[in-house]
């Protein structure tokens, strides 16, 4: 069942953001679920709100600077557990398949499938938001 969220997006290049409610995915076998506490903002989110680099979706919620406490995890994590502090960077998912990603750098996946925290597309083609 999705999972009810608000945050603050940006809708157009104007740079305004204002409240927005969307829905995650329901927590997948190896997803972690966090209740953000804080967010960062860096000058990356503010060139995706603006559309500067041109390749903004909206409505957006920026922010990849998160942290939070883990109110659910899926039935395959083992690193942390409910309750637990955590935070998340700039992704959220690869293809945890390829040599770069079993050798923890994600951020390389040769595939090419490395998910961003926002202005994203997660492997079933619905939209990420950041914090």
């Amino acid at each position: 069942m999705p999972i009810l969220t608000s945050g603050y997006a940006a809708r157009d290049e104007s740079g305004h953001m204002s409240p927005f409610v969307f829905e995650h995915r329901d927590v997948g076998p190896h997803d972690v679920h966090i209740k953000v506490t804080y967010c960062g903002m860096c000058h990356s989110d503010l060139h995706q709100i603006k559309n500067e680099w041109h390749n903004s979706s909206y409505p957006m919620v920026p922010g990849h600077e998160v942290v939070g406490i883990v109110s659910a995890v899926g039935s395959e994590v083992t690193k942390v557990k409910v309750g637990d502090s955590a935070g998340v960077g700039c992704m959220v998912d690869s293809c945890l398949k390829c040599d770069r990603c079993l050798e923890s750098e994600e951020q390389y996946c040769i595939p090419g499938m490395m998910i961003g925290t926002y202005n994203a597309k997660n492997f079933d083609g619905t939209p990420t938001y950041g914090g």
